[in-house]
């Protein structure tokens, strides 16, 4: 005769699923971990161009940085915005499509370009990308690369002053990085009343 013997299941420990309540807490304690709302409301009354994006904690080496995007919807608008600001576009040799995708140093619209990246913009350390139908700018202390610092905002203050004299301020996007991790009006409403 035979004997089925079944296992009693064990017991797996509950696990805990954060509440909406929890999980916006721990976003206000990471996103105000490294500056104060105080802070960040007084950046965001002295900036206007650009805005302090706060680093993705689950992408290995992102950063705190200042970003602002600008539209540009041709190749023409491209080359007269890069002029503007200083920035020489490099041509590359010409190839193929697939190669070009392959080669992250191109520009996806305009294969025969070189990303511009980093560069000195009106005398301070830049990061400038052309993503798809804008041009984002990104700066960071230059002594202390993964954080913005009141040094940073004072310089980049003079740099959206240039913005300004340039005309530049009609081709602004505003957020220019789509998320909460940006402080923009479209997320943080009550820092820009």
């Amino acid at each position: 005769m035979w004997r089925l013997f079944i296992r009693p299941e064990k017991k797996k420990p509950k696990r805990h699923v954060p509440t909406k309540e929890e999980t916006e807490e721990l976003w206000f304690r990471y996103f105000y971990e490294t500056h104060p709302r105080l802070e960040l409301k007084e950046w965001a009354r002295r900036l206007h161009i650009f805005r302090f994006c706060r680093a993705n904690a689950d992408q290995t080496g992102d950063r705190d940085r200042l970003m602002a995007a600008l539209r540009v919807t041709s190749l023409e608008e491209l080359e007269q915005t890069c002029a503007k600001l200083g920035i020489t576009l490099e041509r590359l040799p010409e190839t193929d499509e697939a190669s070009a995708a392959a080669d992250g140093f191109r520009i996806p619209s305009y294969i025969n370009l070189r990303q511009p990246g980093h560069l000195k913009l009106f005398g301070l350390p830049a990061h400038v990308w052309v993503r798809r139908e804008r041009l984002v700018i990104t700066i960071s202390d230059a002594d202390k690369p993964f954080d913005v610092t009141p040094r940073t905002i004072k310089a980049v203050e003079k740099i959206e002053a240039k913005l300004r004299e340039l005309g530049l301020v009609s081709q602004i996007v505003d957020p220019p990085l789509n998320d909460k991790h940006c402080l923009a009006p479209k997320f943080y409403p009550e820092y820009f009343s």
